[in-house]
């Protein structure tokens, strides 16, 4: 177990399921207290059965600026600090741009761009209060490689890079660490929860057709991409990582 995360306290954002269950756990396993925001659920309420005395989970809809703001003050209140924000917490909405309805287009970026940003303002006070600590964006390969009906993901995925450089300039000087975690494709199981035979028929055909697969490679696992992270935040505090793309190794099968 490294002890460089022992008795951290860090919130994780979607934490649920996918990466954020898979960052809860493992950095659990490693010492930090975890405040786990997610939408009510019985995976919610499994992952805190399993954690036990080191997570709190606080039912939160990441959208409602107000709820958020409160979660972050009720898991600083209940461990007596907070050192970490993982702004994890993301939705796909597959569609293209001239058929999304309104709401489609307010919740994508409602939940991984304004979510974020709320977080992060409410963590701010606590970081500070903490002596700094580290901000982690989770963001996407296909901000740099354009994956069939993705576009309004993919620019709430680039407005989030463009907002933690902007941010990171900010809190420099007050000890507090801005990183992106550009993330290649992991085996969530969740990508193509909810997708019609349509939809999924035409991702795969416009993917490779344009490449966009083959540069993808194959699935990371999640517990993986938890360990980048967490070998990120126990990097030495002199040091900061602007930018990690980790990615699956092994390229597509022919």
């Amino acid at each position: 177990m490294s002890d460089v995360m022992q008795g951290k306290v860090i919130a994780i954002t979607g934490a649920s399921r996918g990466m954020g269950k898979g960052f809860a756990k493992l950095l659990a396993s490693e010492g930090a207290k975890i405040v786990a925001l997610a939408r009510p659920s019985d995976a919610l309420d499994s992952l805190n059965a399993e954690l036990g005395e080191s997570i709190l989970t606080v039912p939160c809809d990441i959208s409602d600026a107000p709820a958020v703001t409160r979660a972050i003050d009720e898991g600083a209140r209940h461990f007596g600090r907070l050192d970490v924000l993982i702004n994890n917490a993301a939705g796909v909405c597959v569609t293209k741009v001239e058929e999304a309805t309104d709401e489609v287009i307010q919740r994508q970026y409602a939940t991984n761009l304004f979510g974020s940003i709320y977080a992060t303002r409410a963590a701010i006070p606590h970081l500070r209060a903490a002596g700094g600590g580290d901000i982690v964006f989770m963001s996407s390969e296909s901000v740099r490689m354009a994956f069939p009906l993705l576009t309004l993901y993919i620019s709430s995925k680039s407005a989030i890079e463009g907002f933690a450089m902007g941010l990171r300039q900010e809190l420099r000087a007050e000890g507090t660490r801005v990183t992106v975690l550009r993330s290649g494709a992991v085996d969530t199981g969740t990508i193509s929860e909810g997708w019609t035979e349509e939809q999924t028929s035409y991702f795969m055909t416009e993917g490779l057709r344009s490449g966009c697969l083959a540069f993808s490679g194959q699935f990371a696992s999640v517990e993986s991409m938890a360990k980048a992270l967490s070998g990120v935040l126990a990097l030495p505090r002199d040091v900061n990582v602007d930018l990690i793309e980790p990615r699956a190794r092994a390229p597509l099968p022919v």
